[in-house]
């Protein structure tokens, strides 16, 4: 199966001035500012935020195609929630969710289109560091979050094809024929993974 590398968005060599923000800032900024949409949850707030982002792509000559990438992949997601929270709790906390989501993907988009793998890895292993203290190795921490960025555009990917998969057999509405696949398939990836990670003896 073609994994989807743009899933979030791939790294863009183009020097703007976003990618001349060294990544642990970048990583700070944008926790920051997931944790004012999650705390506030105000829509018209998110929203202005999400346009702030988008705007700070294109200033730094980032492509709109690759800025608006993750929305491309979840819009079925968000109206789904949407449409959930105003059956179950109102239209107002369906815009939360849903602009809360939003916000906070364009800005994870946003941090890997100026920033390398290898980067981010280096930014979590910086991080990681204190962790030595109680016996923590950083460097295995950061290798978590590296496979768990990689593993992304693979979950995504493995959604849209069990989707097809249950719609060509008439079984779209069956959660069942929907979910079932995707969580063994995950399992076995997880699974593989590990072999790979204990060839290299990258694992204990």
């Amino acid at each position: 199966m073609r994994r989807r590398p743009e899933f979030l968005g791939g790294y863009v060599q183009r020097r703007g001035w976003l990618h001349a923000i060294p990544t642990l800032a970048m990583l700070g900024i944008v926790f920051a500012l997931s944790i004012v949409v999650m705390i506030l949850r105000d829509p018209v707030v998110n929203v202005g935020l999400a346009v702030v982002v988008v705007a700070c792509g294109l200033s730094a000559r980032l492509p709109l195609s690759r800025l608006l990438a993750p929305l491309s992949r979840v819009w079925l997601l968000l109206v789904a929630l949407v449409a959930v929270q105003l059956i179950f709790q109102g239209w107002y906390v369906g815009l939360q969710v849903a602009t809360t989501l939003l916000t906070c993907l364009l800005a994870g988009g946003l941090l890997l289109l100026t920033n390398t793998i290898a980067e981010l890895l280096a930014a979590f292993t910086v991080l990681a560091r204190p962790l030595r203290l109680v016996g923590v190795n950083p460097e295995r921490v950061a290798l978590a979050a590296a496979l768990m960025v990689r593993s992304i555009p693979y979950l995504a990917d493995l959604f849209a094809m069990t989707g097809r998969a249950a719609a060509a057999r008439g079984l779209e509405g069956d959660i069942r024929a929907r979910t079932v696949p995707v969580f063994l398939r995950s399992v076995q990836y997880a699974y593989d993974t590990g072999r790979a990670l204990d060839a290299r003896g990258l694992v204990d």
